[in-house]
């Protein structure tokens, strides 16, 4: 075996920044109230994730072979089997994603469409959105620690580097089981979209009125209710106290 090309340049960059981004909007979310200036930062860090979860989402359809879906669309039986041979010690290694690890990336996708949906949808206070937002975030969080669990049952079993693998986009392989092309082209300009969007949602925000704009569509967004909505909105909490009281 040689060292063949797996990993496209794309998908390398998905995995780490989406991970990137993630944690960094979910430690500001942990460490930060939500009056607190940095939050909207972890709200535009949201938006940002949404953005790279549908390119992701739409390479898995037109990028290189192990990026795309069809090549992780294990069925329930093929995970199963797959579960049981790994905790016997006998799991069959995969060029690509395995049966755990792909379920776990199809998850992790669904989760965060989840996750942004729900963060616009509990803006002004709309407790429901803000519990499953919660939710959603800290069942991310939970299957990101299974899927860490398995990389490193993964490289132990097999001893194989796969955290390496998805920096370098190299494996241990057959020269006829790697990719032709890294793919360097799609993967600037999912930089370059990523980028443009990040920079537009930062530079139209207002913190005034705590809102940005979404880069080209113009759409505005409500990241946490502004000064005079919080007064207005504790106002008339405070107004339903008295009149329990009485």
């Amino acid at each position: 075996m040689t060292r063949i090309k797996v990993w496209d340049f794309p998908t390398r960059l998905f995995h780490w920044l989406l991970a990137g981004a993630f944690i960094a909007a979910f430690s500001i979310a942990q460490f930060t109230s939500d009056k607190d200036p940095l939050f909207n930062v972890h709200a535009i860090l949201g938006l940002v994730i949404g953005l790279m979860a549908l390119l992701r989402i739409i390479w898995g359809f037109v990028g290189s072979k192990y990026a795309r879906f069809s090549s992780f669309a294990f069925s329930p039986g093929d995970f199963i089997n797959y579960m049981r041979d790994a905790f016997s010690g006998n799991g069959k290694r995969h060029i690509g994603h395995n049966p755990g690890s792909g379920y776990a990336i199809f998850a992790m996708l669904i989760l965060l469409l989840a996750i942004v949906a729900s963060g616009l949808l509990s803006q002004n206070g709309n407790e429901i959105f803000e519990d499953l937002h919660e939710f959603f975030a800290y069942a991310m969080l939970a299957i990101v620690t299974v899927h860490l669990l398995g990389v490193v049952w993964h490289t132990t079993r097999h001893r194989e580097n796969i955290i390496g693998s998805m920096i370098s986009g190299t494996k241990e392989g057959e020269l006829n089981e790697g990719i032709l092309s890294a793919r360097p082209l799609a993967g600037i300009t999912f930089l370059l979209l990523t980028g443009f969007w990040a920079a537009g949602l930062f530079s139209n925000y207002d913190p005034n009125t705590r809102q940005t704009a979404l880069p080209v569509i113009g759409t505005a967004i409500q990241l946490g209710e502004n000064e005079d909505e919080a007064e207005e909105h504790e106002g008339v909490h405070h107004d339903r106290q008295e009149d329990d009281d009485d």
